[in-house]
């Protein structure tokens, strides 16, 4: 006996035309779906990231102004040890808000915190000790005196900018109320 095998006119090996083009017009449908999901995920987890870092500069910069402007000063307290009656706010604007302000610790010489460019500095001190990175503040007169109960008020509204192509700026806003008990 001789055994016969049928031999297929047509093997069916791989996928036809059609359903190549059929998965192909589904995969990049879902993915043009999920693209802009991606991308506003990014810019919300950039926002966030770009929130967490302004509130933390800001208290940073409010904590050395408070208690030590002068790092390379032992003692110096910075605006809590100062006293009120040597506090100056030099060449206010109508609004009674300036660019610097001149104080005097109780310990240590004078010191003069002033604003330039949207940047902070101090006469006395190591130059990057109150260097905020890449922020900025949104103003230039950040400083004002309320001579009544002795409250000197410091704006600290700062600005982040993300991006070089199409940058995006992140504020924050905060002001920094103290009351000089020191007369």
């Amino acid at each position: 006996m001789t055994a016969t095998h049928a031999t297929p006119t047509s093997s069916r090996r791989g996928f036809t035309l059609t359903e190549v083009l059929f998965v192909t017009a589904l995969t990049s449908l879902i993915i043009a779906m999920g693209i802009p999901t991606l991308v506003a995920s990014i810019r919300l987890f950039e926002a966030t990231a770009a929130d967490i870092e302004l509130s933390l500069r800001s208290r940073s910069l409010r904590e050395k102004l408070l208690y030590q402007v002068d790092d390379t000063a032992t003692g110096e307290r910075g605006l809590m040890g100062s006293e009120f009656s040597q506090l100056q706010l030099p060449n206010p604007n109508a609004q009674g808000k300036g660019r610097g302000l001149r104080f005097k610790p109780r310990r240590g010489p004078p010191n003069r915190l002033a604003v330039n460019n949207r940047r902070i500095r101090a006469d006395r001190g190591n130059e990057s000790w109150l260097s905020i990175g890449r922020l900025e503040f949104r103003s230039e007169e950040i400083f004002s005196l309320d001579s009544d109960p002795g409250i000197v008020m410091v704006n600290l509204d700062l600005s982040l900018q993300i991006g070089s192509r199409n940058p995006r700026v992140y504020t924050h806003r905060d002001e920094m109320v103290v009351q000089i008990m020191n007369p």
